[in-house]
């Protein structure tokens, strides 16, 4: 069975979220005061890694669990920019990450949508 166009646009755009955390970790660093420690940034690798499994099994291994998974880490990290909102200044990281949120935004809403539901529940 082919995978549904739905599900192909969210895994492309999660797997461009994703690319897009790694690259500003990477070239902008992972700390607010541009410590980079180098615990924190494989710690920050792993977690990438991690979430680029969850997209490959919900999008390739029909797996909806791991669809839900990555869904409760977005809102998760909806809420704790939400939250932090008064607190940061608006720098290039910042418009990176607003960046990232969309995408991933967008990918999910193709994650529900009738065809992907179908994917999933079968």
């Amino acid at each position: 069975m082919a995978v549904p166009r739905d599900v192909l646009r969210f895994e492309i755009l999660l797997y461009l979220s994703l690319l897009l955390d790694a690259l500003s970790a990477a070239l902008l660093g992972v700390t607010a005061d541009g410590s980079d420690k180098p615990f924190v940034s494989f710690f920050t690798a792993l977690i990438i890694g991690a979430l680029v499994l969850l997209v490959w099994l919900a999008a390739q291994r029909q797996k909806n669990w791991a669809r839900w998974t990555l869904f409760g880490f977005f809102a998760f990290t909806l809420l704790v920019y939400v939250a932090a909102l008064n607190e940061m200044t608006f720098g290039l990281k910042e418009f990176v990450d607003v960046i990232s949120i969309a995408l991933s935004a967008f990918g999910f809403y193709f994650s529900f949508t009738a065809e992907a539901r179908r994917w999933f529940t079968s």
